[in-house]
Formats: C-alpha cells, sequence, structure tokens
C-alpha cells in the first residue's frame, strides 16, 4: 500500500515536470522601432516583454544572434551593421554593409545552423560578414522578404534559412537558397503581418517570429506543416505592445557544439532529477510513508507470549 501510495505521488509529480517543460521555450530580442528605438527581451512562451534600454540608432530592423550570444541588427537609414548588448540594449555600429544602397525596405538578418550571417534586403540576398559588415550578394529573391530564420537544414530545405513574406507576399513561406538567393514558396501560413521579425530556434526547429502590429503577436510555425502555434499578444507590465519589427532567438545549440547523445541501457531505471520540485515531493512523499508505518505500528494489537 505504500509502495502504491508512493507510485501515484511520482506519476503527479512526474506530470507536473512534462506539463511545464511542454510551455518551455527560448527568450527572444526585439527593438520598438516604430515607437522608442529600445530593445526589449521577450518571453516567447507568453510575450511578456522586458525594457532593456536604449539602442542609440533612430531605427533597428532584422536583428540576428550567433552561438556567442551576440546580437547583430541593420540600422536602415545609414545601412549599417551594428551590435548590441543584450544586457542594456545598447548598440555600437560595425561598419557600412558595403555593396547595398541606402536600405529603404524591410530586413531580415539571420545566422544560419553552420554559424553564416545572411541579409534579406530590397528583394536581394546577401552573405555579410559580422567582423567587417562586408557584404557579397547573392541573388534576388523576387519577393519582399520582411524576416529570415536560420534552423537546421531539412530535406524540404536544404539551406535551413526560411524568409516570411512582407508588403504585397505577407503571409508567405519561404526557403531560401543561400547559393543563388532565389526564394522558393513553401506556402501560407496562418498569420499576415505587414513586416515581422523573424528567427529560429536549433533546439526545437521550430521559427519563431513577432509581428509589427499594434498591438503585437509572438507566434512560432512548424517549418513542416506550416503550421502556427503559440500566439501571444505582447505585453509589457500587464500592457499590451507593439511596433516590434525585428526578432533574435537566443540560441542553446549550434552546429559547432552538438548536443550530446546518450543511449539509454535496456530497461533503464528512471530516477527523477534533483530539482526542487522533485525534492519537495520526495520529502512529503517519505513523510506520508513514514507517518503510515507509525500508524500501523502504534494501533497493531499486542501479542501476548503463552
Amino acid at each position: 500500500m505504500i509502495l502504491r501510495a508512493f507510485l501515484r505521488g511520482a506519476s503527479f509529480v512526474a506530470a507536473i515536470g512534462l506539463a511545464s517543460s511542454a510551455f518551455s521555450s527560448p527568450t527572444g530580442y526585439s527593438v520598438r522601432s516604430d515607437v522608442d528605438r529600445k530593445l526589449y527581451s521577450l518571453d516567447m512562451a507568453t510575450g511578456v516583454a522586458t525594457e532593456l534600454g536604449a539602442t542609440g540608432f533612430s531605427k533597428i530592423e532584422g536583428l540576428a544572434i550567433n552561438a556567442a550570444g551576440e546580437i547583430y541588427g541593420v540600422n536602415p537609414s545609414t545601412a549599417q551593421l551594428v551590435k548590441c548588448s543584450a544586457t542594456t540594449g545598447a548598440c555600437v555600429a560595425v561598419g557600412l554593409l558595403t555593396g547595398l544602397p541606402q536600405v529603404q525596405s524591410n530586413a531580415g538578418l539571420a545566422f544560419s545552423s553552420a554559424g553564416v550571417l545572411y541579409l534579406a534586403v530590397n528583394a536581394v540576398i546577401y552573405r555579410v560578414d559580422p567582423a567587417t559588415a562586408a557584404t557579397v550578394a547573392l541573388g534576388n529573391t523576387g519577393p519582399a522578404i520582411s524576416g529570415l530564420a536560420g534552423v537546421s537544414p531539412t530535406a524540404a530545405c536544404t539551406s535551413g534559412i526560411y524568409g516570411l513574406g512582407g508588403n504585397t507576399d505577407r503571409g508567405k513561406f519561404y526557403c531560401i537558397n543561400i547559393t543563388n538567393g532565389t526564394a522558393t514558396l513553401l506556402g501560407t501560413v496562418g498569420v499576415a503581418p505587414l513586416d515581422s521579425g523573424l528567427d529560429g530556434d536549433l533546439t526545437t526547429g521550430l521559427v519563431w517570429g513577432v509581428s509589427n502590429d499594434d498591438p503585437g503577436q509572438v507566434f512560432a510555425i512548424n517549418t513542416t506543416s506550416l503550421a502556427i502555434t503559440n500566439i501571444n499578444t505582447v505585453t509589457l507590465a500587464g500592457k499590451v505592445i507593439g511596433g516590434f519589427e525585428s526578432l533574435a532567438v537566443a540560441r542553446t545549440v549550434t552546429a559547432e557544439v552538438p548536443p550530446v547523445t546518450i543511449t539509454p541501457a535496456a530497461n533503464p531505471l528512471v530516477v527523477p532529477t534533483l530539482a526542487p520540485l522533485w525534492l519537495a515531493a520526495l520529502a512529503l512523499l517519505l513523510a506520508t510513508a513514514a507517518a503510515y508505518v507509525f500508524r500501523a505500528r502504534k494501533f497493531a494489537p499486542i501479542r501476548l507470549r503463552k
């Protein structure tokens, strides 16, 4: 009976752990370019925003983050590549994006799973050196791309670079060819913002986005089914806000540092990790078991020897 109670309690705690992990998501970074030109962190699971600080630039489009956690962006009015602090929000210029005209349209920026930086602007895809801002034009996309995202390559998109259309191509989802820049239409997704920020999560393979609406919304795109999930309105201190035009999603897995794979033994014994939730549950179950044993002994009949 004690074992049965223990197993029930363990199952309950395991269910709690699984439910909490199901709602886990990465942290995003975005600039409210149309409002206050400040950098914010975004809880992509809930849309809750936290103000980090002023960027120091008049406008920032297309954020991207590398494996080291360094955030890059594009200043459209000067065609500059900038680097931003995830702590203070302050940005500094890296250099001029060589070979580009003054950026007048939406800009998408993303690192591939291999760590290469790509820029989409004026319907052209560029490869960018993040150290110098030097660019190489790869070719025309055709449609207008409002945001770029990088995840691991798949059979359907061997580059792992995806784009979401903007302006007259809003709502269309593309795979970007990183050899010639062409954009192959994969289909239409269930969101269609005029402009958006986009980036990928290498851990899950999801493409995350934030819309430039008022109020803005965060969302996730399944690159296989194109299903939209996790649509949540962006809030700051309980109030809805908007004006976001960029997104960089913090990365936990890179191509250079692959995740460790452990092959489980046959019929393994699963031991819960000693997180605070498990410790509290284990203490409660042990206390319950001890009380049961004590109660059973206290009220057991006393047998007299003959």
